[in-house]
This record gives C-alpha cells, sequence and structure tokens, in this order.
C-alpha cells in the first residue's frame, strides 16, 4: 500500500480532521494533504512518531514504497557526512582556538619577563614607558608591540628592541644615544629640542662610545663631543649591559 494511502487511513481510523492530525504532528494542514496525496513525505522522525501513534510498523508502512525507502536511505548517508563534516569543522575550530590560547599565554609570559627584567634593573612604569634615571643619563625603554597571535615563536620583533639614553648637560642641546639590534647612534638637537623644526645631527658609535666617522661631524658636534666624550662613553656601556639583561 502507498505511504499516503496509509497515512489517510491512519487518520480516518483516528476520526481526525487534516488539521487536527497537522496539529499531533506539529506540521500545517497542507502537509498532511501533500502526504496524503504522495507530493512528498514525513520526514523519518515523523515517521517513526506515527508509526508509534498508529501501532503499525516501518516496515509495513514502506514496504511497498521503494522510492521513499531510497529518498531516506539518501538523507541519512547526508546526515551521516554532515554529522561526520561539522565534527570535522568543530574540532578544526577547538584546536585553532586552543592554540590561540597557547600563544597568547606565550605571549603573556613575555610581556612578563620583559617588564620582570626591567624592574630588576630599577626602571620604572609609566604607561607603556619604563625610564630609568642613572647619574646624567635618563634611559627610557617602551612596551614592544605584540607579535602576532598565529606565528609559533612569540618573540619581541627587532625593531622593538632599543634602548634611548638621554645625557643631561649645560650646552642647551639635547643629546640621546640609542642602541637597537644592529646600531649604536649618538643623536645631537641643538635648543634643547627633538621636534620637526630642529635640526638633528646623527653619528654612528662603537660597542665603547667612540664616533666612528669623526671626519663626518660638524665642528661643533665634534667640539661637544669632546665635552661629554665621558659622559657618552659611561651611558654607552650601561646601555650595552641594559640591552644584554633586556634583550638577552
Amino acid at each position: 500500500m502507498k505511504l499516503g494511502r496509509t497515512i489517510l487511513k491512519i487518520r480516518e481510523r483516528e476520526h481526525m480532521s487534516q488539521e487536527e492530525f497537522a496539529q499531533r504532528y506539529h506540521v500545517t494542514r497542507q502537509t498532511i494533504s501533500n502526504w496524503e496525496n504522495e507530493k512528498n513525505y514525513p520526514d523519518l522522525e515523523t515517521l517513526v512518531k506515527i508509526s508509534e501513534d498508529s501501532g503499525i510498523s516501518i516496515d509495513y508502512m514502506l514496504k511497498d514504497n521503494i522510492e521513499i525507502v531510497h529518498s531516506i536511505d539518501k538523507k541519512l548517508k547526508h546526515l551521516k557526512w554532515f554529522k561526520l563534516g561539522t565534527l570535522a569543522m568543530v574540532s578544526i575550530g577547538l584546536i585553532f582556538l586552543g592554540y590561540i590560547g597557547v600563544q597568547n599565554h606565550k605571549q603573556d609570559i613575555l610581556v612578563k619577563s620583559f617588564d620582570t627584567a626591567l624592574t630588576n634593573l630599577g626602571f620604572e612604569k609609566m604607561g607603556d614607558n619604563y625610564s630609568l634615571l642613572s647619574g646624567k643619563t635618563k634611559f627610557d625603554v617602551y612596551m614592544f608591540e605584540r607579535p602576532q597571535g598565529l606565528g609559533w615563536n612569540q618573540n619581541i620583533l627587532d625593531k622593538d628592541k632599543f634602548i634611548v639614553g638621554t645625557i643631561d648637560n649645560d650646552l642647551n642641546t639635547v643629546v640621546t644615544i640609542r642602541r637597537d639590534v644592529k646600531f649604536i647612534t649618538l643623536n645631537i638637537a641643538k635648543n634643547r629640542s627633538l621636534n620637526s623644526d630642529s635640526a638633528v645631527n646623527e653619528y654612528s658609535l662603537d660597542k665603547n662610545g667612540d664616533v666612528k666617522h669623526k671626519d663626518n661631524m660638524t665642528k661643533e658636534d665634534l667640539e661637544l663631543y669632546g665635552l661629554l666624550e665621558n659622559d657618552i662613553k659611561l651611558s654607552v656601556k650601561k646601555l650595552n649591559n641594559m640591552y644584554t639583561d633586556i634583550y638577552g
């Protein structure tokens, strides 16, 4: 017997209208009409419920409905692959979130180690800036930009590995030394200003604080370097030691 005919007989046996039958199975009256007229069929869950309520086995209901059996079998296969696909996506998502969590934890450890190293050296934190006054030189270190969370190695980028020292003087000039991954530089700005309107001359220093190419210095800067040479060399020495302690 066709499934539509079976559903019709079940409904009539229960003395139920299409509207009442539809309410029982949480569908519309038009859906019941479509079932009975073989325009479409109940899903497997609903079919099981109809079987349980009517006492008619699913095997009997589907005995002469090979097309429906094939349709249900196809849906079950699709459902199986959907579940497998969903499980795979959820697993990948959890692995990804776990990976990001591990990387964020690495970053937190990196920041804490950085902060601890500076604190042990006597630096005071002011916002994202760490400062230390040692002798005539004020040293400044800035919080590094956090590495991207997707990168496996969570290390401070080379561009963020630097220390700046500003040497106090009575020569109406701002004198700074800067140490980064590759270079140590001496910057001299007249009129105690480093703004865009001031002339800033930059010279390379060696690890001892000596100017590498003194012939490139202006006469005025060479004289100033001579007056501050001891302070500059002492600051460079401190700078090198701090750099090793902070960045390794």
